[in-house]
């Protein structure tokens, strides 16, 4: 006799997204690149705005996401994981003398010239378009709202009433911090591999820049802001010159 019956919802979590060092053993488990080879990939993906840093996590954007989707429909028998270890495998034998290079090469080039003729064929007078990423700002042009566009040297914020109205700008992440050199805002920055840091706004002229996080804590001998270091077991600091104040924050001290 049935005693207990229980529905119970669930829902199917998607996986998580790769971090660098979990993208890294996936190319080792699959036999793809080589310990050499690992950090320029991740480097060229994250340049190419092909995916972004989002905390630990690697997340791909828009632009990453039209690739992909083109170079899946196109080249289906290149992106692939299985193509790419048997190519790895090729040229290590090629390396070694157990393979002639212009035989591996013959056999590669062969489908992929097919390959890259029909992807002309499909895609001729065909605009890919990147979607744009919406946001809460107005133009204060034309009072359309801004998006957010990818370009040639990355992420920037434009009207979405282009082209009538070419209005463009940078983007700019205010922390609430204070620059503790000249007294301006401290903003959220990237650095060209993609790693956040942190600013002044007056950037060239002002040289301030950290990897500590500004918080709202002021610095109770000079009143400039505190940045943490070291995660929520480091320290608050004062970068203000001659100031020196710190407070660790494991013990409350």
């Amino acid at each position: 006799k049935v005693r207990n019956l229980e529905g119970n919802q669930h829902f199917t979590q998607p996986p998580a997204r790769y971090t660098e060092a979990t993208l890294v053993k996936a190319f080792e488990e699959t036999g793809i690149g080589r310990p050499s080879t690992y950090v320029p990939t991740i480097t060229t993906i994250i340049n190419r705005n092909y995916v972004e840093r989002d905390g630990k996590q690697l997340k791909p954007t828009s632009l990453g996401e039209v690739t992909n989707q083109l170079m899946s429909e196109h080249f289906d028998k290149i992106v692939d994981v299985k193509f790419t270890a048997n190519m790895e495998k090729s040229l290590d034998e090629v390396e070694s003398g157990k393979k002639s290079w212009v035989k591996t090469l013959q056999d590669f080039y062969g489908d992929f010239d097919e390959e890259l003729t029909e992807a002309e064929e499909a895609m001729d007078g065909k605009r890919i378009k990147v979607p744009d990423e919406e946001t809460d700002q107005v133009c204060e042009l034309c009072g359309k709202p801004m998006v957010i566009k990818i370009g040639r040297y990355g992420k920037f914020m434009a009207c979405s009433g282009f082209p009538e109205c070419k209005n463009t700008k940078k983007i700019v992440q205010e922390t609430g911090g204070i620059c503790p050199y000249c007294g301006k805002k401290v903003l959220l920055k990237k650095s060209k591999k993609g790693k956040k840091y942190y600013g002044c706004e007056d950037n060239p002229e002002c040289k301030f820049m950290t990897w500590d996080v500004p918080t709202e804590e002021k610095c109770p001998k000079c009143g400039s802001t505190l940045f943490q270091k070291g995660g929520k077991n480091g320290i608050l600091i004062c970068h203000k010159p001659d100031c020196g104040y710190e407070r660790n924050l494991s013990n409350g001290g």
